[in-house]
C-alpha cells in the first residue's frame, strides 16, 4: 500500500490483518479508516464506521484510543457481562494496522498500530447532548429511567471488578430511540475517570489530574451516579459559573451534599437518596443495594458527614481566606512555589497552633521536615516537606508534588502522559525517589484492592528508580506501573507494543524506516524488557551498562544487546525476522575482530551468518558470548600463544645482549672445560705410564 511504513505488516502473530484499504480486526471486523462518525466519538477518542463480516446487517463503530497511554480494555478481555446490561461493552478489541496522523487519507498516510475497541451502534439516541437544555425529572422518573436500569448495569460490572468511572450526562444515550430508560455509555477508550467534570468525582479524584486518577471502585460510580440524579433531578447543573478550583474548595469546606444540593429545594426522600450516594467518605456511601432497596421504598438514614474542623480565623493563601486544613491543602497544592514561602513564613505555623489549639504543631512540622531530608535528592527536600505537609493537612488529598496530583493507582498513566509530553519528568522521578505514594498509603485508614496492588508494585519500582542504567530509572518504572502500556521507544513507538511476543515482530518491521546500523535497543527497550520478563534480567543489564560506547566497550555493549534479544527470542520463539537478524549481523561485525586467531575469526563469521539466515538469536549469542566456547577457545590460545611469544622475545634479548659471549658466562664456562681437559689428559698420562712399566 503506497505510504505504508515497510514492514508493518509481517508480524508472526498479528490481531490485525490489512490488505488493500480494508482494516480487519480478528479476521472479522473491518474498520473504515476514511468514515468518521464524529457523533460517536468519546472525549480524546475518534469513533469510524466498522462491519461485522460474519453479520453484514450489524451497525457497528470502532473507536482508536492513542497510542501512547494504556488501554483499559486491553486487560479486560476474557471478560464479559454474563447477561445483556444497560451499558455499552466492547464486542471485540484488540491492535490493529493503522495510518498514523491521518487516517482520512490512508494511501498517503505513514502506517502504525493501535489499540481498536469495536461497538454496537446505540439504537437509542444521545440522552442529553451537550448544551441542550434539561427538563426536570421527577423521583418517579428518576427511578424508572436511571436509577433501575444504571444499576442493574452497575451491578454486572461491580460482579467483574470493573468500575465504569465516566457516568456523567454526556455519556448516557436512551435503550431505544429518543426517549424511555438510559444506558451508560462506553468507557474503555481512555483513562479511567480521565473526562468527568469535576462535580461529577469524588474529592480526592477531583483533585487528581485527569490522567492520575487512577482505575477507583464502584463507590466512585455511585458518587458521580448521586450528582447524576441530582443533575437530572432540578434540571441543570448547580455548580454553573464556578471554577473547577471552587467547586472543589466548596466540596472540602462544606461536603459534597451540602456544596452541591445545599441550596436545592428537595424532597425529605430525595435528600435522603443524595445524601448517602454524595457522603465523602466512601465507607459510609450508600451501596447499590441500598440504592436500590430505596428506589422499591425502603427507608434508611444516611449517615451524616463528617465535616473538618473550622478555624479561630482564616488564613489568608492565594486569593481567598482558608478556614479548614483539607482547604488550604487543597490550595497549597495547585499554586506549589507559593505554597513554599508559606510553610516558612511564622504565619503557618501559629495559625495551626493557635486556630486548632494544637501546641504540639511545631514537633509535628520538624518529623516531616526531617523525614523529607532522609529519603530522596537532597535538592528536593523542601518539596518532599512540602508534600508530607498537604497529606497531613488533608488525608483525602491525593499525591501532591510540584505539577503532579495523582491517585496512587493512576500513577501509571499519569507518567505515561507526562512520557509522551516530556514535561514534568524529573519531579515524578523525585516524587517515586521520595517514596511519597508509599507514604500516602501509609498515612490512609484502609486500602483497597488496587492500591494494595500498586503498594507491591512500587516495592518493586523502588529497587530500580535510583539506578541510571538502561532498564532501569524512569523508563523502568513506567511499565512496572501499568503493564498495559506500551514500548514508547522512539523506535517502535508507532507500533503499540504492549506484550513481549509483540517486541522482536515490531522491531523487524521498523528496521527499515530506522537509520542504517542503528543498534535495536535503546532504555525504554531494555526497560520494557526487563518488567515483562518472568524472570530477572540483572545479568544482561549489567552486561549492558558495563561497557563504555566506543572501543572494546562498545563492542561487549553490543554483545549484550544480542543476549538481551536472545532472552526475549527464547521465551517467545519466532525464527521469522529477517530484518533484525540482518541488524544483528551488521551490528555484531565489529565483534568478530575480537577474534584473534584468523581461522576462528573466520569461522565465527561463517558461523554468524548462516545462525543469522535462521534468526537464531540464541546461537549468535553463544558465538560471540565472552565466556562461551568460541570466544574461550580463542580467548585461551590467544594467551598461550602471547606467553610464547613473550618466552622467544627475552631470549632473542638475551642473545642480543651476548647472552652467549659475555666474560662473565664464558670463563666459568672455560675454567670448567680446562678441568675437564686437564682432568682427561691427566688420565691418559697415568694410563700411558701404566702400560709402559707392565711393558
Amino acid at each position: 500500500m503506497p505510504g505504508r511504513r515497510p514492514g508493518a505488516s509481517i508480524w508472526r502473530k498479528a490481531r490485525a490483518v490489512m490488505a488493500d484499504d480494508q482494516i480487519l480486526l480478528e479476521g472479522r471486523y473491518e474498520i473504515k479508516a476514511r468514515e468518521r462518525l464524529p457523533k460517536l466519538d468519546s472525549p480524546s477518542v475518534e469513533a469510524f464506521a466498522a462491519q461485522d463480516r460474519s453479520d453484514p446487517g450489524r451497525q457497528l463503530f470502532a473507536l482508536i484510543p492513542p497510542g501512547h497511554l494504556p488501554c483499559r480494555y486491553l486487560g479486560l478481555l476474557n471478560k464479559k457481562p454474563v447477561q445483556e446490561v444497560p451499558a455499552m461493552w466492547p464486542r471485540a478489541g484488540g491492535i490493529i494496522d493503522w495510518p498514523i496522523g491521518n487516517p482520512a487519507n490512508a494511501a498517503n498516510a505513514v502506517w502504525g498500530r493501535r489499540p481498536a475497541l469495536i461497538y454496537d451502534i446505540p439504537k437509542g439516541e444521545r440522552a442529553f447532548p451537550p448544551g441542550k437544555p434539561r427538563e426536570p425529572m421527577t423521583e418517579a422518573q428518576l427511578v424508572r429511567l436511571v436509577i433501575t436500569p444504571l444499576v442493574q448495569a452497575l451491578q454486572e460490572f461491580a460482579a467483574m471488578g470493573v468500575p465504569h468511572r465516566a457516568i456523567r450526562p454526556e455519556n448516557l444515550f436512551h435503550q431505544v430511540g429518543g426517549e424511555g430508560p438510559l444506558r451508560l455509555g462506553e468507557c474503555f477508550s481512555m483513562p479511567a475517570g480521565f473526562a468527568q467534570p469535576v462535580i461529577y468525582e469524588t474529592i480526592e479524584n477531583a483533585i487528581a489530574d485527569p490522567y492520575g486518577r487512577g482505575s477507583g471502585v464502584v463507590a466512585d460510580d455511585l458518587y458521580a451516579l448521586g450528582v447524576l440524579l441530582l443533575t437530572l433531578h432540578i434540571g441543570r447543573d448547580p455548580t454553573e459559573g464556578m471554577s473547577e478550583e471552587d467547586v472543589i474548595s466548596a466540596k472540602i469546606t462544606a461536603g459534597s451534599f451540602a456544596a452541591l444540593a445545599g441550596r436545592e429545594k428537595l424532597s425529605t426522600t430525595m435528600a435522603e437518596v443524595l445524601r448517602g450516594l454524595l457522603n465523602d467518605k466512601a465507607a459510609d456511601r450508600w451501596s447499590l443495594n441500598q440504592l436500590t432497596g430505596w428506589s422499591i421504598g425502603q427507608p434508611f438514614s444516611p449517615t451524616m458527614p463528617h465535616l473538618p474542623a473550622r478555624a479561630a480565623r482564616p488564613l489568608r493563601f492565594g486569593d481567598a481566606d482558608h478556614m479548614t486544613k483539607p482547604a488550604l491543602a487543597h490550595a497549597m497544592a495547585r499554586r506549589w512555589p507559593e505554597a513554599l514561602r508559606l510553610i516558612d513564613a511564622p504565619d503557618f505555623e501559629n495559625w495551626l497552633k493557635r486556630s486548632f489549639n494544637d501546641e504540639k504543631v511545631n514537633e509535628q512540622l520538624t518529623k516531616m521536615a526531617i523525614a523529607a531530608g532522609g529519603v530522596g535528592p537532597g535538592s528536593a527536600a523542601k518539596d518532599r516537606y512540602l508534600s508530607r505537609i498537604i497529606m497531613w493537612l488533608n488525608v483525602q488529598s491525593p499525591v501532591c508534588y510540584q505539577d503532579f496530583r495523582v491517585n496512587v493507582t493512576g500513577l501509571g498513566t499519569a507518567l505515561a502522559e507526562a512520557m509522551q509530553r516530556q514535561q514534568g519528568l524529573t519531579a515524578f522521578a523525585d516524587m517515586l525517589r521520595g517514596r511519597l505514594p508509599q507514604l500516602w498509603m501509609n498515612e490512609q485508614p484502609s486500602l483497597n484492592a488496587g492500591q494494595l496492588q500498586t503498594r507491591r508494585i512500587l516495592e518493586e519500582v523502588e529497587k530500580h528508580i535510583e539506578k541510571a542504567g538502561a532498564g532501569y530509572g524512569l523508563e523502568r518504572a513506567l511499565y512496572e506501573l501499568d503493564p498495559l502500556t506500551p514500548c514508547r521507544s522512539p523506535m517502535i513507538a508507532d507500533f503499540y507494543v504492549t506484550h513481549l511476543n509483540d517486541l522482536l515482530p515490531a522491531l523487524d518491521a521498523a528496521l527499515p524506516g530506522l537509520a542504517p546500523e542503528t543498534v535495536p535497543m535503546d532504555r525504554h527497550i531494555a526497560a520494557f524488557i526487563a518488567a515483562h520478563l518472568r524472570r530477572g534480567t540483572d545479568h544482561e543489564l549489567g552486561m549492558l551498562n558495563s561497557g563504555s560506547k566506543s572501543g572494546d566497550g562498545e563492542v561487549e555493549r553490543r554483545v549484550a544487546v544480542l543476549r538481551l534479544l536472545a532472552v526475549v527470542q527464547a521465551a517467545y520463539p519466532n525464527r521469522k525476522l529477517p530484518r533484525l537478524a540482518e541488524a544483528m549481523v551488521v551490528m555484531l561485525t565489529p565483534a568478530l575482530e575480537r577474534f584473534h586467531h584468523k581461522v576462528a575469526r573466520t569461522a565465527a563469521e561463517k558461523e554468524m551468518r548462516a545462525l543469522a539466515k535462521d534468526c537464531d538469536l540464541a546461537g549468535l549469542a553463544l558465538v560471540f558470548d565472552p565466556e562461551g566456547p568460541n570466544r574461550r577457545a580463542d580467548e585461551l590460545g590467544f594467551t598461550a600463544a602471547r606467553r610464547a611469544y613473550q618466552h622467544l622475545l627475552k631470549e632473542q634479548k638475551w642473545l642480543e645482549e651476548g647472552g652467549l659471549t659475555h666474560p662473565l658466562r664464558t670463563q666459568p664456562v672455560g675454567q670448567r672445560a680446562a678441568a675437564v681437559t686437564s682432568a682427561f689428559i691427566a688420565s691418559a698420562a697415568i694410563a700411558a705410564y701404566s702400560v709402559f712399566v707392565m711393558l
